[in-house]
């Protein structure tokens, strides 16, 4: 189940807030697996939180750059990056291929080992330098139990 399932209504925010409130709640359930030793499942989820936010902040900060239908090409991960890398918002430290092995690994469910830590470390470091980390998770709706 996903970590915002049932935690969110979608339909009554702007997509911004969508994006928003899907990457806070996507990274405390990512941080969450991770400290109960679920490691790929953390890992995956925490990229979707990742993923979420980066979303966010194009509409926020970079709408116009996107294009004609910047909703539809937004879904496209590969145009998130590039976008973000042109814009100069990504640097050539983020080493987008290194995360891309490591999430695949993680997706079949195979061993990251100390990789893991080093990739929440990148993603905690972007979140936070785009504004989306910290947050006060008080402000978030109770997480769900039943989200694995």
């Amino acid at each position: 189940m996903s970590p915002h399932f049932g935690l969110m209504d979608e339909t009554k925010m702007t997509t911004k807030e969508a994006l928003l409130m899907r990457a806070k709640l996507h990274w405390r359930c990512g941080v969450r697996r991770i400290r109960e030793n679920k490691i790929s499942s953390g890992l995956v989820t925490s990229y979707d939180a990742l993923l979420s936010a980066m979303r966010w902040y194009i509409f926020l900060n970079l709408y116009d750059e996107a294009g004609v239908d910047a909703e539809e090409k937004i879904e496209n991960e590969r145009f998130v990056f590039c976008l973000l890398r042109r814009c100069g918002v990504l640097d050539s430290s983020f080493d987008l291929q290194f995360i891309e092995k490591i999430i695949d690994k993680a997706l079949m469910e195979e061993d990251v080992g100390n990789d893991g830590e080093m990739i929440m470390a990148e993603f905690q470091e972007f979140l936070t330098g785009i504004g989306v980390l910290p947050f006060d998770e008080s402000e978030l709706p109770p997480e769900n139990p039943s989200t694995f």
